[in-house]
């Protein structure tokens, strides 16, 4: 007789039997297991130590920049007339400055039309800037800009039309249609985009009517300062450009725009309204708190990626289990530059070359902290060196040529500096930084790429041709850092390469889980077949007993 159910025909627990045997079976699957969850366990370590690296970059892309060390508090008697801030060039002391006028743009109108979409004439506008001198009656062009022509098409000649040819033309002036509420009140207005007396307009026209000095057509928009009205001159002047005036300690100053950066070095002003004949004082002083805000704050970035790095691979001796990192050679590695890093020294050509000199040192703890006292002495003897130890700074032996930018590829040194050009507006540049041939726009020169000073730009003010010093440049310890932990989250870095591998071991590992899976499951299969088997036999032999004991029993009783 068959049995249906494993054991029920000899009591035999087959089920149970199996299921002990299969237990002992899942060892090498549980080993295959145990890897899988240790190397997940990693990888989610690495992301937890890559999300603490951008954070640390974050940190340290916002001290990176000099302004954050070059910090210089700001004081203005009458905020109403003007406001300023200084870059920590600035000479720290008070400034007695007084505003008698302000830069303002030029503003031509046209003469009122019924409708927006009435047809003003077709035709080509040109637009130059320049200045106009009314006791010569002439107009001198700006070298520093060139003309514009517009072409005002058939169909599109309506005055709509024209104020959207000509902004769309982006030719340094705006145009607007101004309704007066008048029966004729829709004017096109024409706005010189930048203020000073050298961006005053002047604006002929190739009217497509052949005559292009009447006041028909497209000449109604022809505007020639030196020339009389209804002649060429017929757009009318409702704001003449003016030139902002001012005087700071007793020097007049003359500047095209209200936003002034290159009157008093290090500081720039922007004007805000005409004061009285009292000069307003302006002081400038160090901000220490803001130097030492940045200081902290490039201590406290440390930290917190410090503190992750050691969570990550620490050995817990009361538990006695380690960080998901414990050993790990690159979560080593990592520590380990950006410390050495941060104990290293720079040729800064400053009062410092190293983060301790300014109060920053490593703990027993392992931490960095900001000895404030030792902070506030170096702001107070060199507090214009400070900027050189985080930011890239760069210090010249001629005081005609400044810093303008780097890049990531410019290397620390002392690069020698031959001028070739002067560079203008029109004019580029042309000359060597560390003996290779430079880049050349306008006044600047850029470091040649392949070269150690590559990405390094610098503007040449002026002064003689030839040898014109040396520059010595240096990346600063949070530039440093900064570029480093670009390396370790790039494509191609330490950490891709690393959680690249891990995730090779977890499809090798996941492959043989299911390859030890499939063997178990074979291996149970021929479990059950045996003891099912088994349970048949002593089955058929428990009934084969009970017939025979019938049997004897009734030969018995015979």
């Amino acid at each position: 007789m068959a049995i249906s159910s494993p054991g029920i025909g000899s009591n035999l627990d087959v089920n149970s039997i199996v299921t002990g045997l299969m237990s002992t079976e899942q060892g090498p699957l549980n080993n295959v297991t145990k890897q899988k969850t240790a190397v997940q366990a990693k990888i989610s370590a690495f992301g937890s130590l890559k999300s603490s690296l951008a954070s640390f970059q974050t940190a340290l892309g916002n001290l990176a920049t000099s302004d954050k060390f070059n910090a210089q508090a700001i004081k203005v008697g009458d905020s109403s007339l003007f406001s300023a801030t200084a870059n920590g060039k600035a000479t720290n002391g008070d400034y007695a400055v007084k505003v008698t006028q302000l830069a303002q743009n030029q503003k031509l109108a046209l003469p009122g039309f019924a409708s927006k979409a009435d047809i003003v004439g077709s035709g080509t506008i040109t637009i130059d800037f320049g200045s106009y001198n009314s006791l010569g009656n002439s107009f001198s062009l700006n070298p520093e800009k060139t003309s514009k022509a517009i072409t005002i098409a058939p169909g599109s000649d309506s005055l709509q039309g024209i104020r959207d040819a000509i902004n769309a033309a982006d030719a340094g002036v705006t145009a607007s249609i101004i309704n007066d509420g008048s029966s004729n009140g829709n004017r096109l207005v024409i706005t010189s985009k930048d203020t000073g007396t050298t961006n005053s307009l002047k604006i002929s026209v190739a009217d497509g009517d052949g005559n292009n000095l009447d006041s028909t057509g497209l000449s109604a928009l022809a505007f020639d300062p030196t020339l009389s009205s209804g002649s060429g001159k017929n757009l009318m002047q409702l704001q003449e450009a003016k030139d902002a005036l001012l005087n700071v300690d007793g020097v007049d100053i003359v500047k095209a725009s209200n936003t002034i950066s290159d009157a008093v070095e290090g500081i720039t002003l922007n004007l805000l309204k005409v004061g009285t004949a009292v000069p307003t004082n302006l002081n400038v002083s160090t901000d220490a708190e803001a130097i030492k805000t940045s200081v902290n704050a490039f201590a406290k970035a440390y930290n917190d990626l410090n503190t992750t790095l050691r969570n990550l691979t620490k050995y817990d001796a009361v538990s006695k289990t380690g960080g998901a990192l414990q050993g790990d050679a690159t979560a080593r590695s990592i520590s380990s530059q950006i410390k050495n890093a941060l104990t290293g020294t720079l040729s800064s050509g400053g009062a410092f070359n190293s983060l301790s000199q300014v109060g920053v040192a490593f703990q027993r703890d392992g931490t960095l902290a900001v000895d404030s006292t030792k902070l506030q002495s170096a702001i107070d003897k060199n507090f214009s060196d400070i900027a050189g130890l985080f930011a890239n700074s760069a210090k010249f032996t001629d005081p005609q040529i400044t810093f303008s930018a780097s890049g990531s590829k410019t290397k620390s040194g002392t690069y020698a500096i031959t001028v070739a050009q002067l560079g203008s507006g029109a004019i580029n540049a042309q000359g060597t930084i560390n003996g290779v041939t430079a880049t050349g726009s306008g006044q600047s020169l850029t470091g040649a790429t392949g070269d150690p000073s590559e990405g390094l730009a610098i503007k040449v003010a002026g002064g003689a041709l030839g040898a014109r010093g040396t520059v010595n440049f240096s990346v600063g310890f949070a530039k440093q850092l900064n570029n480093m932990v670009s390396n370790f989250l790039s494509s191609d870095g330490l950490l891709t390469a690393k959680t690249d591998g891990l995730n090779s071991s977890i499809t090798r590992l996941t492959d043989r889980q299911q390859v030890e899976q499939d063997h178990l499951t074979q291996i149970e299969k021929r479990y059950r077949a045996q003891f099912t088997a088994l349970d048949r036999v002593m089955s058929s032999m428990s009934q084969t007993s009970t017939f025979l004991t019938q049997q004897i029993a009734q030969y018995n009783k015979a």
